[in-house]
């Protein structure tokens, strides 16, 4: 009978196919009526941003061109005044998750023996992502909590990985990159309009509400809460890298220069500056650094010029509107504070907080000699997850050990609590091996664009070092996540694409 069945031409694969496939499209719309009727944002968000995805599954460019321009320029701006449509970045983050489909297709498909082989840190990055996810095997959290973390941590991975295994043609990205930089000279009219408007109206607020968090850009903030001026600090560093890296390959002269790294780098002046006075110097140093032995006298004016320009951020944070109690602080009080709080023993949420001196050693201390299976594994994805975070979950086993402590205060104190020594290790690997990719690309690129490209893929992955230990940025804040998968991304599509790009 079975055998029957089998050999029956009705039955055929080619005759079911169709009913099938309307089958999964009945399936689909009523799920998606259903989801609709529901009236949550949050599952809409999903359903629109799967459906949308999944008719693009073959169109990757254009789901790269939704996420870039709906998480950096759209979804910030729209959520820090409509409130109610902040939940638009599922959308984008569900696009991230399929462009991980993407890529597994075309990495099964792609039979170019031109191109360079998969670098290592994309297989790290894999097997991060592996690690992560076969913890929560052990892990005491919630079904919620995993899947919270999961979207939490993994959303724009796709990015990465469809970057490394798609030949997309150098037009293309290089389409992405003018977007990018666009993008960085537009953040000061962003910015202005935030520090005039917005951080007075801040002035009266709680005192957890720092009025020049504000400053964000186009980057995610919260009018009556926090912002993401991290993420906006990092990306016009990184651009003004570029900038510099281009003008030394005879690519940008004369007023253009000074015009466009002015545009570029004029947000700093405005906005909350202390990550600028570690990641401008860095950047300066990686896209000049072989001028030390070429031309050590330029280098060295250069690093005096350099000094200056950070000794001026620094002053600029500390005078700016930095208020406690209602009142500007002086100079000096600014500086006991802010030291206090860094390498002190003041929390920097709060009295009962950690701070990012303290945060690594306070891990440390709960694990040796107490807890060494934790140490090494971790407690799960989210287990640091706070009670206010993604979809309002009450927070993770670790969080509410420890309430009011932020122990997840930065990207370094989140993966070793949530993945343990395991983990972190796994990740800081991913990164140092994209920056030693980027360092062969650097040594091998063409003069001209391609090298002023590759030497920007450097300074990037050089500045992710510190945002690792500086903020919970990378794992939390969408838009800085898309910057260093999409970064990442490119180091692997440079180092597979089989001649060398020109602009």
């Amino acid at each position: 009978m079975i055998d029957w069945l089998r050999s029956h031409p009705a039955l055929s694969a080619h005759r079911l196919a169709p009913f099938v496939v309307l089958l999964v499209f009945l399936g689909a719309a009523a799920a998606g009526g259903v989801v609709v009727a529901s009236g949550n944002l949050v599952l809409i968000g999903l359903a629109v941003g799967t459906i949308i995805g999944t008719l693009l599954l073959n169109a990757a460019g254009i789901v790269i061109w939704a996420v870039l321009v709906g998480t950096l320029l759209v979804a910030g701006p729209l959520a820090m005044h409509m409130p109610a449509l902040g939940r638009i970045q599922w959308i984008f983050s569900v696009m991230g998750f399929l462009l991980i489909g993407a890529a597994i297709l075309h990495a099964g498909a792609d039979r170019d023996v031109r191109r360079g082989p998969m670098p290592a840190f994309v297989i790290l990055a894999l097997l991060f992502m592996t690690y992560a996810i076969a913890m929560l095997t052990v892990s005491d959290g919630s079904l919620a909590q995993a899947a919270s973390a999961i979207k939490r941590y993994f959303q724009y991975y796709g990015l990465t990985f469809a970057l490394a295994t798609i030949a997309f043609v150098p037009r293309k990205v290089f389409g992405w990159l003018k977007f990018l930089l666009a993008l960085a000279l537009v953040q000061l009219p962003f910015t202005l309009y935030q520090f005039f408007v917005l951080v007075p109206q801040r002035q009266n607020m709680p005192r957890s509400v720092v009025p020049v968090d504000i400053v964000v850009g186009t980057f995610e903030g919260q009018i009556d809460a926090g912002g993401n001026s991290n993420a906006m600090v990092f990306f016009v560093v990184l651009m003004g890298a570029g900038i510099l890296a281009l003008y030394r390959e005879s690519l940008l002269k004369g007023w253009k220069l000074p015009v466009t790294l002015g545009l570029c780098l004029a947000p700093l002046a405005v906005g909350e500056t202390k990550t600028a006075v570690v990641l401008l110097p860095l950047a300066l140093l990686v896209i000049f650094i072989d001028n030390v032995r070429r031309r050590p006298a330029a280098f060295a004016a250069g690093a005096v010029v350099a000094s200056f320009m950070t000794a001026g951020l620094g002053y600029l944070y500390l005078v700016g509107p930095a208020v406690n109690d209602g009142r500007v602080m002086s100079l000096e009080r600014a500086i006991e504070t802010n030291l206090e709080y860094n390498i002190g023993t003041q929390g920097y949420l709060g009295n009962a907080s950690l701070n990012r001196s303290n945060v690594i050693p306070f891990w440390w201390s709960q694990h040796v000699p107490r807890d060494y299976p934790g140490l090494v594994a971790g407690h799960g994805l989210g287990s640091t997850a706070q009670r206010t975070g993604a979809m309002g979950e009450s927070g993770g086993e670790m969080d509410r050990k420890y309430p009011g402590m932020y122990i997840g205060l930065t990207t370094a104190s989140t993966l070793l609590w949530d993945l343990g020594s395991g983990g972190f290790s796994l990740y800081m690997l991913m990164i140092g091996a994209a920056s030693g990719a980027a360092i062969g690309l650097v040594r091998k690129a063409a003069p001209g664009f391609d090298r002023a490209f590759c030497r920007t893929l450097l300074a990037g992955a050089v500045l992710l070092v510190p945002m690792v230990f500086h903020s919970d940025m990378m794992i939390i804040a969408p838009s800085m996540q898309v910057l260093t998968a999409f970064l990442l991304g490119l180091i692997a599509w440079r180092a597979r694409v089989p001649t060398r790009p020109a602009a």
